[in-house]
């Protein structure tokens, strides 16, 4: 994602946020750590254990884009090199959030493909032409956490499209609404005279049954008028949606805190907590079977409150009795040091080799029990030994040293054991290697203030 400046190469005055407002939800953009900064703290000890492995990875961070009364963007579609076959004028056949999915490749939680899943987006009807270029609006979907705009643009007249012509550049606001928003967004060009893409904003609450203006004066190298507006309603979520406010006060060493409220829907989960050290306090999110809940990125804080977001709930557990908040300081993790990457290794040459247990965190351990090799993917399937290591870092290796990260996140398959499955890029089936990376520390970092908080699902 590549934030455009003017044609004077100034770059436009896109929020009107307070310095110490956006510092402070520039905090809550994601964990303290990524897979990207554990991979560049890999490759400095590559050679130390194993020469063989002179893998490589190129991994994308999530781009975001941060407002307030109005989001000002221009994005750009480069290098993204992913095609597909065309998909003609069938939108309602296009999987939208499979392709932002390939795009943002390891950068966000798996919850949207419950829109399509489930079919919570609203189609639409919204469609303008204009300098012989094509816009229509497919669907929207918004669950009170986060709203989602499905779009594609066809070149009525060109030959062949180009990356530079993947471009649009937008303005969006809502009528009588100006919420702080945060979001991220992806292009896939599907064919010839088409691209598609969607975007996704993480957003403070709307008014009933909002109107969602967006102005685009640029499509691709073209300057035109495609301006839409959009309904944004909760029609078809709301009866999956499950909001819980606990009122639970609590403390993490001499910093108080209140959760405010809980917001389940299909698609994520939303944490509002309030307090006065917004940006010092980090956040996690545990089921009753200790199924740790992915960050999903787009926090927001300031004014005394932060919103916090994650994953959705695990399909094998999708009601659970109580969650559960871990609270710990932001500051702590930052100081705690780390001493070594240490490294596990295990061949795969066919079923026969499998299963294989690698040692994991904490004395513990992940046994990896089956592979299938599919038409697109590779998955992996593993046990943990404890909920210390339901998560690991596994890199799996082709026979050249390549390394692959999973996408999405890890999937909860048991209510009675850890065993997870991962989904990887398709990897050839006669040979790979499992590279387990375990961080150890210089010393144990702080344990976090847990809060249990009842559900009452009736």
């Amino acid at each position: 994602m590549t934030l455009q400046t003017d044609k004077k190469g100034k770059a436009q005055d896109w929020s009107t946020e307070s310095s110490e407002a956006m510092q402070s939800r520039l905090k809550q953009l994601g964990p303290s750590f990524t897979f990207e900064e554990l991979w560049d703290l890999h490759k400095q000890s590559v050679g130390k254990s194993r020469p063989s492995a002179k893998g490589s990875m190129t991994l994308r961070k999530k781009g975001m884009i941060v407002g307030n009364a109005v989001i000002l963007c221009a994005i750009l579609l480069a290098g993204i090199g992913l095609y597909s076959p065309s998909i003609g004028a069938a939108l309602q056949k296009v999987f939208f959030i499979d392709l932002f999915y390939k795009n943002v490749r390891g950068g966000m939680d798996s919850g949207l493909y419950q829109i399509e899943k489930q079919n919570l987006g609203t189609a639409t009807d919204v469609s303008v032409t204009d300098q012989d270029i094509r816009l229509t609006v497919a669907e929207v979907f918004y669950d009170g956490i986060q709203f989602v705009v499905n779009y594609q643009v066809d070149y009525l007249k060109k030959q062949k499209i180009k990356e530079e012509d993947a471009a649009l550049y937008y303005k969006y606001k809502f009528e009588d609404a100006h919420p702080a928003m945060i979001g991220t967004h992806a292009f896939t060009i599907t064919g010839d005279h088409t691209f598609i893409g969607s975007t996704v904003f993480n957003t403070e609450p709307l008014p009933e049954n909002a109107r969602l203006h967006i102005e685009i004066r640029r499509i691709g190298t073209t300057d035109g008028n495609w301006d839409v507006t959009v309904p944004v309603s909760l029609d078809k979520t709301k009866p999956f949606i499950k909001i819980v406010r606990p009122q639970i006060a609590g403390v993490y060493e001499d910093k108080k805190f209140m959760i405010d409220q809980i917001t389940f829907t299909p698609v994520g989960t939303q944490v509002v907590i309030k307090t006065d050290h917004s940006g010092s306090l980090y956040y996690f999110l545990e089921d009753d079977l200790e199924t740790r809940l992915p960050d999903a990125g787009g926090g927001m804080g300031g004014g005394g409150e932060e919103r916090s977001n994650f994953a959705p709930l695990s399909e094998v557990n999708p009601k659970p009795p109580y969650v559960t908040l871990l609270v710990g300081e932001v500051a702590s993790q930052q100081t705690n040091t780390l001493v070594q990457q240490r490294e596990e290794y295990a061949d795969y040459t066919g079923p026969g080799s499998l299963p294989v247990t690698l040692k994991g965190n904490k004395g513990g351990t992940v046994t990896i029990t089956d592979v299938q090799f599919l038409e697109d993917s590779t998955v992996v399937y593993y046990e943990a030994s404890d909920a210390a290591n339901q998560k690991p870092f596994l890199i799996l290796e082709d026979s050249s040293g390549k390394g692959f990260v999973s996408s999405p996140n890890a999937v909860r398959l048991s209510r009675n054991s850890f065993a997870y499955k991962l989904q990887y890029p398709k990897l050839p089936s006669d040979r790979l290697t499992f590279k387990l990376i375990v961080n150890e520390y210089s010393q144990e970092p702080k344990e976090p203030v847990k809060v249990k908080i009842p559900i009452d699902w009736e």
